[in-house]
């Protein structure tokens, strides 16, 4: 398999240096296809296709008619940019596996678009992840201000901003790459897009990479942390307040039954919350670190490989994720899936769909 230059030696060796390192080091290499086989071949592609699968639903279903509000119109952005990263991803796991296309317009897509394009709508993924955690925050916790930040027009600036800042962010990604010739056994000519070190090792460009990360990553990822940490503070307080309400009056028995079924589904929301957070930092943690230790040059480590395999599907799985995380807190979103899915297209009686559908109608975000 042909690499670039530099992941066997600096850009000025000769392709016959090139061909004795690589073949003195062929057991290690087999190992590395193995290893890119079965994390992007096959781990990856099941994440991908789970994700694309999950994302088209809820677009499906956030397009229904009784599905309105600034909630479900952040929403479906977030499923539009999950689920375009996950197609241009296909691309990625292509060039990650080693078997991506290698003519020359091959390599100005894998050199100029492929990387920024994908980690741009990534970006964007997790500033409206953000930007909804900011307004959940609101409801909890500041449910005075609530009207200021939960309408419309906010949500259109929220959702407008996040994608502008995520791809002007990515626009210097575009240069970390160029195109490079290499002439194979078979005397032939490919076309491989490799780092440009004049770009990627000047020290303006590592700065931008770690700038980077703290915005798109790191920032985000302690952000997240702090308002659902509040937000489950909040809600714990609320649920013992209920309860000391509870036990304090003389509500009937069916009264009861009602609030401590609401009190479960809080207590169930908070734990969601809390998964949200440890899926978003476990998933996107490696990527970060992976960026910063990035390199051609590491093409033959396999322990940088195994890390960078691991890290990038960890990373595909945060946004294939998303659509199962986000319906499991929403009772409108599970009883708009079931009135299409459950109640259409299998045998369940009416009356067992109508009953499901009015349960879970009675349960509140």
């Amino acid at each position: 398999m042909a690499e670039c230059p530099m992941a066997i030696d600096t850009m000025t060796n000769s392709l016959t240096n090139i061909t004795m390192m690589v073949t003195g080091n062929s057991s290690l290499e087999s190992d590395i296809q193995q290893l890119k086989f079965l994390g992007y071949g096959v781990i990856g592609s099941v994440v991908i296709g789970l994700g694309i699968l999950g994302n088209m639903i809820n677009l499906i279903v956030l397009t229904r008619p009784n599905l309105k509000g600034v909630t479900f119109v952040y929403l479906s952005w977030l499923a539009t940019s999950d689920l375009m990263t996950l197609l241009v991803s296909t691309t990625s796991l292509l060039r990650l596996h080693g078997v991506q296309p290698r003519s020359f317009v091959a390599s100005l897509y894998y050199a100029y678009v492929e990387l920024a394009l994908v980690n741009a709508f990534m970006a964007s993924s997790v500033f409206l992840v953000v930007a909804l955690t900011i307004d959940r925050y609101f409801s909890v916790c500041l449910p005075t201000r609530y009207k200021e930040v939960h309408n419309n027009r906010r949500a259109r600036r929220a959702i407008i901003v996040a994608y502008v800042l995520a791809f002007c962010i990515y626009v210097p990604i575009c240069f970390q790459k160029k195109p490079i010739a290499v002439h194979t056994e078979k005397n032939e000519t490919i076309y491989i897009a490799c780092e440009n070190p004049t770009v990627f090792n000047h020290t303006g460009f590592r700065f931008y990479l770690l700038i980077k990360e703290i915005i798109v990553r790191i920032g985000p990822v302690i952000i997240l942390a702090i308002l659902n940490i509040t937000i489950i503070v909040t809600f714990r307080r609320t649920v013992r307040k209920r309860r000391s309400l509870l036990n304090s009056s003389n509500s009937s028995q069916s009264n009861q039954k009602e609030s401590n079924r609401k009190l479960m589904e809080e207590r169930r929301l908070v734990v969601l919350l809390g998964g949200i957070v440890i899926l978003f930092f476990v998933c996107m943690t490696p990527a970060a670190v992976l960026t910063l230790l990035n390199s051609d040059h590491k093409e033959l480590e396999f322990g940088f490989q195994l890390f960078r395999a691991i890290a990038n599907v960890l990373e595909l799985a945060n946004f294939a994720m998303n659509f199962y995380v986000y319906c499991l807190c929403s009772s409108e979103i599970r009883t708009t899936f079931l009135r299409l899915f459950c109640c259409a297209d299998t045998q369940l009686s009416e009356q067992n769909c109508i009953s499901r559908l009015h349960m879970e109608n009675n349960i509140q975000m």
